[in-house]
């Protein structure tokens, strides 16, 4: 029996590919135009969830990534080992994509994969990796996140401190503290959020802020906050 995906999700699925369709043609080496990249979301999505599954390993990485982003939009755990195994692509697209279909169906087995794949060579991977481990809220990410706050991007710095805070684990207030003296404002505002979150576990650390003038702002907004 094929499960059809309804026409407003396969809309918003055809948005973000086709707007992206540029991305992938430089990395497959294709010239894909919208009118075939969407024809091929359509087809992709109207098929069973055992041939979505077999797509995973279709030798194109156009439909790759389309499969990984069709089965996390329909959140199918039947397709978790598969999607797991795409962290390790050739194509940093798919890898990309493949870690937001994990976070999308949000099954905690993917965990492990997910922080091995904080160390990805390309910038993108880790930055989104970094946002879905914080979706997922499981503390066994924390050390990872922590050694991610002195990534080399300061994006994926940023997201680490937001999911760090998410999880809100009081063992990351060390590090969150001293990424309040980070280059990026940014950072040292997320940071200041992170702390906050965690709660009155973090409260001395944020005091101490008060005294830097580059986050004393934002630790003050952060520390009235805090029940």
């Amino acid at each position: 029996m094929k499960i059809k995906i309804p026409f407003n999700l396969l809309k918003n699925i055809g948005k973000i590919v086709i707007g992206e369709s540029q991305k992938v043609q430089q990395q497959t080496q294709t010239s894909l135009s919208p009118a075939v990249a969407k024809q091929t979301i359509t087809e992709l999505s109207l098929r069973s969830v055992d041939a979505l599954i077999k797509s995973l390993s279709d030798k194109d990485p156009f439909v790759r990534a389309i499969s990984c982003e069709v089965l996390g939009r329909m959140r199918e755990k039947k397709a978790l080992k598969q999607i797991m195994l795409l962290l390790k692509d050739s194509s940093k697209y798919v890898r990309e994509k493949a870690a937001i279909a994990l976070g999308q169906i949000g099954d905690k087995k993917a965990v492990p994969v997910l922080v091995e794949a904080l160390n990805d060579e390309a910038e993108e991977v880790r930055v989104t990796v970094a946002g879905v481990l914080g979706h997922l809220r499981d503390r066994l990410a924390v050390p990872a996140l922590i050694k991610t706050l002195e990534d080399p991007s300061p994006t994926a710095r940023m997201k680490s401190a937001i999911s760090l805070g998410i999880i809100g684990d009081p063992k990351a207030i060390p590090a969150l503290f001293k990424a309040l003296k980070d280059p990026h404002e940014l950072v040292r505002k997320y940071a200041c959020e992170a702390l906050g979150n965690i709660g009155r576990a973090a409260i001395p650390a944020l005091l101490l802020a008060l005294k830097d003038e580059n986050v004393r702002a934002h630790a003050a907004q952060v520390l009235v906050k805090i029940k």
